[in-house]
């Protein structure tokens, strides 16, 4: 099972801190920038049935993803742009697979790095409560456009939605952490129908993503 990165232990870490220790400091400046890294899980992109006639589905798989990020505005309305890069690998779930000799139904085989995966969002976000102490939920929504590009294959790109739920806490006036999971939705595969196995069909592809970052406002 892939961990979560050490960087978004440390960010949970420094937030959770923050949030425990210290009241509210009123960020400054409508403009801020920052930096995240996250990890992202993804839904079967394809499935059918191989030359054995076990059931197979094929997902991207886990990549950790860092990105950069701009927001406008203050506490309530705000617009956001991010754009984050991963290399996912590529999961096959569903063959028997040996394990120190006992066969294993449903076992899961991963290609690690088999993609590039570059990702665009724009969005909005707003305050929906400010907690005891300082920091704040804000929900988001945001359209996403990926764009997978495998070994030796034409970039595919696939446009989706996504909704968000993030923790924001003032560490200084200048700088603000967060910690974010997110919820979307592409209704095309990752996965170009020609380099699919005969009889497999594409499947629009859900994503859950848990990320963490820190901000400049200025």
């Amino acid at each position: 099972m892939s961990r979560i990165p050490g960087s978004v232990v440390l960010l949970l870490s420094i937030c959770t801190t923050s949030v425990l220790s210290q009241s509210h400091v009123a960020p400054r400046g409508r403009w801020a920038i920052g930096l995240a890294v996250g990890m992202s899980s993804f839904s079967a992109g394809t499935e059918g049935l191989d030359a054995d006639g076990q059931r197979l589905e094929f997902s991207p798989y886990r990549p950790t993803m860092w990105g950069v990020a701009a927001a406008y505005g203050r506490e309530g309305l705000r617009f956001n742009l991010a754009a984050r890069y991963g290399e996912p690998g590529l999961g096959a779930r569903g063959k028997t697979v040996s394990d120190q000799g006992e066969q294993i139904a449903g076992g899961l085989v991963v290609v690690p790095e088999a993609y590039h995966l570059a990702s665009f969002t724009l969005g909005a976000s707003t305050r929906l409560l400010r907690l005891r102490g300082g920091p704040a939920l804000r929900p988001s929504l945001a359209l996403n456009l990926e764009r997978w590009t495998g070994v030796g294959a034409p970039t595919r790109s696939v446009l989706g939605g996504q909704t968000g739920l993030a923790l924001e806490v003032a560490l200084t006036r200048a700088f603000v952490g967060t910690l974010e999971g997110e919820l979307g939705y592409s209704p095309a595969s990752p996965f170009r129908k020609e380099d699919l196995p005969e009889g497999f069909q594409q499947r629009g592809v859900w994503r859950r993503t848990l990320a963490g970052g820190i901000s400049w406002r200025f």
